[in-house]
């Protein structure tokens, strides 16, 4: 969907020129999408032991990159949307990074990190039952905005309403 965005907008009615930003910015967000696949078990498994000031730090570092290569990328390179949404797509994959670096290297992790394993396979079907749940929520969060900026997008005014959005 994210690769046929733009024909997509359009054929939902969205104004050509949004479609087309959207589109551009959708471009940069594609690597995000396995980012947030390979976060998210990595943070269930830090916080299932209660460690979660690693992550905060890493989250604090990488909002610092991401603030100074988002002003790079957009002004310096002149990229606009897709250094935008690019530099997104970074810094996720900088939190997932420094995360597994801190899970492997950590003494904290070592009796509960020991590697990659056929193991971690074997409680596949119980898993995917209680994931599946936390799943729809998620997507269901994820759809909901971004019906709410598809409906705003066929407002009369559609720019002004996407731009309070975007500061909403």
């Amino acid at each position: 969907m994210y690769a046929f965005s733009e024909p997509l907008l359009l054929l939902m009615g969205q104004s050509p020129e949004i479609a087309r930003a959207a589109s551009i910015f959708v471009y940069g967000l594609i690597p995000q999408i396995f980012a947030y696949a390979v976060n998210f078990p990595i943070q269930k498994f830090l916080q299932a032991q209660s460690i979660v000031l690693p992550s905060a730090y890493i989250s604090t570092a990488t909002l610092i990159l991401h603030v100074m290569l988002s002003w790079v990328l957009m002004y310096k390179v002149g990229l606009g949307l897709l250094g935008a949404s690019l530099v997104l797509s970074v810094s996720w994959w900088i939190i997932v990074g420094a995360q597994f670096v801190y899970i492997v290297m950590s003494p904290t992790c070592r009796h509960t990190w020991t590697g990659f394993s056929w193991q971690a396979f074997s409680g596949l079907p119980s898993f995917f039952k209680l994931s599946a749940a936390s799943a729809v929520m998620l997507c269901l969060e994820t759809w909901y905005f971004q019906v709410l900026v598809i409906i705003a997008g066929l407002l009369p005014n559609p720019e002004i309403a996407l731009d309070s959005l975007s500061v909403w």
